[in-house]
């Protein structure tokens, strides 16, 4: 991800052209760009450095709080949030981060109802004050209200950078002995908390914290630090919601809870939000507020945040810190294969898809290779995890047509000789308009990089980095080898690819599905990890190799229409064959029925023909 120091660098490269094209009417004396102000005009206030050390900084000297970089500038001029300005001056620069974007969800605006503010003789006030330690003006400044009825709560709005109310978020009065309830407005965006509470020199110093509770956020800012606060829960839909606008920050101090599950939380946010721009803040204390009740001071507060760490270096670790993880290791394993609509009842050993782990798909030209990715895909969206595809041998809207009437068929629906899908109650609905509802649902659960042809290696990597980041994918498919740019005969940049796809795994949590082809061979043979062309580095380096095959001996008898046709077509079509898996040893195979219309596979077993009865003397025992 292009951080905003690089947009800011690559604004004041063209310094010249972002100031007369933010500020119609100025003029270009002695090094400097001349206005009125930020609308622009006739004026010498505002003036905008071209040359020099401070090139691209600016100050409207009848207005000193306006001033900054040309970032801070196109916020201003265009009257939109930072994340808007960084989104827009990218734009203009031409950059591109990551994957084809995916559809945004749509949501809800937050219901208008009356929300009082407590009042100093209600319980929940004195709660705030008296047990929380917050002063009125924090009160006030995060308009923290009250839900009146048969559930009272206090109620924390959230607000967008631009001051528009997003969400509330919701907590029981305090009760003794009672555990509290937290909720939000229902649809409504997972906003962060506290936004409106940024000043301008927040988005100056390029630095804000975030931590796990408003009344956290509000204690941090009590202390005057600046600080947002998560939704309710542990969920990190947040971080999807908020991308554009915390774009405006190269520093995020993480401060969540410094319980285990605050910490296992922020190992998962800063994975994603990028460690090179997160430090971790620790503090005495279960969290912020609990420090505030118990005395802690602003400069204490300051000092904690002045002794943040960079995350735990990527590649050492002591054997005290893997106690978490070996334990993990000897639980039992999950089910086989993993795709919910085939049949359950499988081998208690199988293929499984783990985390941090590279799989090597393999087989003959023709023989099905993507099409049963395509599957994968499909229950790999069942399970309500992220995927992203980049199938350079194919238009994105032609593998996403491949994938639609799988998942659409594991729902329920039925396809119709006509290329129409009945759903589940037997209504007929027009193609079209099925696949824009599948479309529709399917969201941020598909992500396409959207390359027909070949692709750098460094730009597929940034790709699925930022996937990972933006939208929390965990299962990448990449097909195939031959696509990438300058791997096909370079052997060592072939091992090296693999590496950097390995450690990807590692460091993500993610699974990824890498298609290599095998070299030439007799028609209908079976290749294994020893066929697929290429460096050794391939085979050796994969944790799992699987080949796909075409039932040929199928084909051909139904081809030729030598044989009984009813028993030829209970023979299989796919075999799947796994022919290394470094963490179990277990090696077989699965076999599976191939419906052409809507690219579906169904589980069966290998069919056995009759044995013929043997003979004697040309008599029949």
């Amino acid at each position: 991800m292009t951080t905003v120091a690089e947009i800011s660098s690559k604004l004041t490269e063209r310094v010249l052209a972002v100031a007369t094209m933010l500020l119609p009417g100025g003029k270009e004396t002695r090094g400097e760009y001349l206005c009125g102000s930020v609308n622009g005009g006739e004026g010498n206030s505002l003036k905008v450095k071209l040359q020099g050390e401070h090139a691209g900084n600016w100050k409207d000297w009848a207005t000193p709080e306006h001033h900054g970089d040309l970032l801070d500038l196109w916020r201003l001029v265009r009257n939109v949030s930072p994340g808007e300005a960084i989104t827009q001056a990218k734009e203009w620069l031409g950059i591109r981060d990551g994957a084809a974007a995916a559809q945004k969800k749509v949501y809800k605006p937050a219901p208008e109802k009356p929300t009082p503010p407590p009042t100093p003789e209600g319980r929940a006030h004195k709660w705030l004050t008296e047990i929380r330690k917050l002063r009125q003006e924090t009160l006030d400044g995060f308009k923290v209200a009250i839900e009146p009825g048969s559930r009272p709560a206090i109620i924390f709005p959230c607000y967008s950078p631009s001051g528009v109310l997003v969400n509330r978020s919701y907590r029981t009065l305090p009760k003794d002995g009672a555990k509290k309830d937290v909720w939000q407005d229902p649809g409504c965006g997972p906003c962060l908390f506290g936004w409106h509470m940024l000043t301008p020199a927040v988005y100056s110093s390029r630095t804000v914290m975030i931590c796990e509770g408003q009344i956290d956020a509000m204690t941090w800012h009590q202390w005057g630090i600046p600080c947002l606060s998560i939704p309710n829960g542990s969920g990190q839909t947040w971080i999807e919601y908020e991308w554009e606008n915390l774009q405006a920050f190269d520093t995020l101090l993480i401060a969540f809870d410094m319980d285990g599950a605050g910490r296992e939380n922020s190992e998962r946010a800063v994975k994603r939000l990028g460690a090179h721009r997160c430090m971790l803040v620790s503090i005495p204390h279960k969290d912020a507020n609990a420090g505030l009740q118990a005395g802690a001071t602003a400069a204490q507060a300051a000092q904690w945040v002045s002794e943040a760490r960079a995350p735990q270096f990527n590649g050492l670790v002591t054997a005290s810190g893997l106690g978490k993880r070996l334990r993990a290791h000897l639980q039992p394993r999950q089910k086989a294969f993993t795709l919910p609509f085939f049949d359950k009842n499988w081998p208690t050993d199988g293929l499984f898809f783990r985390d941090g782990e590279v799989t090597l798909w393999t087989g003959n030209y023709g023989n099905g290779k993507s099409t049963f990715l395509n599957a994968l895909t499909v229950g790999i969206m069942h399970t309500g995890r992220s995927c992203f595809i980049a199938s350079m041998e194919a238009k994105a809207e032609v593998v996403l047509h491949k994938i639609a009437p799988g998942f659409l068929i594991s729902l329920g629906c039925y396809l119709c000789d006509n290329g129409a899908f009945r759903d589940a109650q037997g209504k007929e609905h027009e193609p079209m308009a099925t696949y824009d509802g599948f479309v529709e649902g399917c969201g941020d659960k598909l992500i396409f990089a959207d390359v027909v042809g070949y692709i750098n290696p460094d730009r597929l990597l940034e790709m699925m980095l930022f996937a990972f980041r933006r939208y929390d994918c965990r299962q990448f498919m990449i097909d195939s080898v031959m696509r990438i740019e300058g791997l096909e005969e370079d052997y060592p940049l072939q091992g090296k690819f693999m590496n950097r796809l390995q450690e990807f795994a590692k460091d993500t949590g993610s699974h990824v599905h890498l298609v290599a082809h095998p070299r030439k061979m007799e028609k209908g043979g079976r290749p294994s990890g020893m066929d697929i062309k290429g460096a050794s580095l391939f085979a050796n380096n994969a944790d799992n190799i699987v080949s796909v095959s075409r039932n040929h001996e199928k084909f051909l008898l139904l081809q030729e229409g030598d044989g009984d046709d009813e028993e030829i077509r209970k023979m299989h079509d796919t075999e799947i064959t796994v022919d290394k898996q470094r963490d179990s040893g277990w090696v077989g195979s699965f076999y599976f029925k191939f419906d052409r219309r809507d690219y579906t596979f169904t589980p069966c077993k290998k069919y056995e023909k009759p044995k013929a009865a043997p003979k004697r003397n040309g008599r029949d025992w």
